[in-house]
């Protein structure tokens, strides 16, 4: 547990440098995640926090906390949130958030993950309870990627589904498996528990006749996306992943919004709960801004022709 608060410690210096100096008295912002550091969240982080004048040892105090993949280190971490005496907790995917709400019936939550279906708030306009936040629209978005797949491999007629287990949902594979049908295809459905089971996911798949592969929204697979990228490219299956990050660390393609919109939304409900906003009447956000982009060099690697047609609709072509 020591090494772990020190790569807490070690993590926040080398990212908010503001952390190394004296913040006692400041407002006490809880991060909990279910996965380990990553470079990109946290610049990403830091970058919308500090557009809304919140700087971490200046007039904010973050304490983080990583599950690093462990779900059944939630409780704990978000007790340690609460005695901490934060006066929000900002919690990421639905085994934190669920994590985080058995915690606290008090302290304002700001949430991000699919909120809605998942039963996290009542609405989006009235969340009700301590937890308001950005729902990452994963439901739609997950069964959207599903229709570009096919646009991208037309000829394909069965599809791997790769997900995690701890983040998926029951309305995800319902609206997975709607598209599916209305398209024709097949699905070849694998739940990660732990990355390291991301390449026998690789090697089922060509034993199933997987052609392409549906990569749900997770932070496991964001934070595996280099190793997801080389699986690709290896068992020459294209995949197509949430984030624009997925598409150049080796994803075919990517369907979703920016991460910086999403981080500058948690910002803003951040500041608002540090002002004293009840999260119950705070209304939840959602994205509007939605891009495409195709990794052109990785669909050659793979030996995949994408159609013109598909091209000229992306927001963005890596070559």
């Amino acid at each position: 547990m020591r090494r772990v608060a020190a790569a807490f410690a070690l993590w926040l210096c080398a990212t908010f440098p503001g952390f190394a100096q004296n913040a006692e008295n400041l407002p006490v912002v809880g991060i909990l995640r279910i996965n380990t550091a990553d470079t990109v969240v946290a610049t990403e982080f830091k970058n919308a926090l500090a557009a809304v004048g919140l700087v971490d040892g200046r007039n904010i105090r973050l304490e983080v906390r990583f599950a690093d993949g462990h779900v059944e280190r939630l409780p704990e971490l978000a007790e340690s949130l609460v005695r901490a005496k934060a006066s929000v907790i900002v919690a990421f995917s639905a085994p934190a958030i669920r994590a985080a709400q058995r915690a606290t019936s008090t302290i304002p939550i700001v949430a991000n993950g699919e909120l809605v279906d998942s039963g996290m708030i009542s609405s989006l306009a009235r969340p009700g309870g301590n937890t308001t936040g950005v729902s990452m629209l994963s439901t739609e978005l997950d069964a959207k990627r599903l229709e570009i797949l096919k646009e991208i491999v037309p000829s394909g007629r069965r599809f791997a589904v790769l997900s995690a287990a701890v983040t998926k949902l029951p309305a995800q594979v319902q609206a997975i498996a709607d598209v599916a049908h209305a398209l024709g295809v097949e699905l070849q459905t694998v739940d990660l528990r732990v990355p390291t089971d991301l390449a026998p996911a690789f090697a089922s798949f060509r034993v199933g006749g997987a052609e392409a592969i549906n990569v749900l929204s997770a932070p496991m697979l964001f934070a595996s996306r280099e190793e997801l990228g080389r699986l690709s490219l290896t068992y020459k299956l294209p995949a197509i992943c949430e984030w624009r990050e997925m598409a150049e660390a080796g994803c075919v393609a990517s369907y979703g919004y920016r991460l910086s919109e999403g981080y500058a939304m948690l910002a803003v409900l951040i500041d608002k709960m540090l002002k004293g906003a009840p999260p119950a009447e705070t209304p939840a956000q959602q994205p509007t801004v939605f891009e495409l982009v195709i990794n052109h060099k990785v669909a050659r690697a793979i030996g995949i022709e994408i159609l013109p047609d598909v091209l000229s609709r992306a927001d963005e072509v890596i070559e």
